[in-house]
């Protein structure tokens, strides 16, 4: 599911930035991947709850976190309505938005538990067993902090190397 979820960002984002050849083949290739993104994620549920029965307990004790799912499904639904209005950015920043509420979605699911474990409920990792030692958490916020850094770098670079739009008559960047 996240293959299909990215795949539709990845075609979403470049409509912003292209010429009108691109966004014909980027518009058809979202309207494809979006069929399979709507059909996974209603499929998904069912198939949490039938591998973790206790995946809806975070839902059922806070009622109101079942804004989440209903979010997810107007994130879903603008997609679809902007990009079948060619309103381009609203459909990348909806398909931001789907990506963002599935994670929060699946951490409530979660919670406690980081990394449930598929033998014993025992052996799951939770908030409370990842902090068991603060050493941990120090060389966690070292690598991670190292790891943010070299996104950034490589964003920046990225960005620097292949700002402006695609022209098919220059044969690409014009590099």
């Amino acid at each position: 599911m996240a293959l299909v979820a990215l795949s539709l960002h990845v075609v979403a984002e470049p409509l912003q930035f292209s010429l009108r050849d691109i966004k014909l083949r980027s518009r058809t290739a979202a309207r494809i991947l979006w069929i399979a993104v709507l059909a996974l994620t209603v499929v998904s549920l069912p198939a949490s709850v039938i591998a973790r029965p206790d995946t809806l307990d975070n839902y059922r004790a806070y009622p109101i976190l079942l804004a989440v799912p209903v979010v997810v499904l107007l994130a879903l639904s603008g997609i679809w309505y902007f990009s079948r209005n060619s309103d381009d950015r609203k459909a990348f920043a909806c398909s931001c938005a789907y990506l963002t509420v599935m994670l929060v979605g699946a951490a409530i699911a979660l919670y406690p538990r980081l990394l449930p474990s598929s033998s014993d409920a025992s052996r799951d990792i939770t908030i409370q067993k990842a902090l068991f030692v603060p050493h941990t958490l120090h060389v966690g916020l070292i690598w991670w902090a190292f790891g943010m850094c070299l996104a950034l770098m490589y964003f920046v670079i990225m960005y620097r190397m292949f700002k402006g739009k695609v022209s098919l008559d220059t044969g690409g960047y014009g590099h």
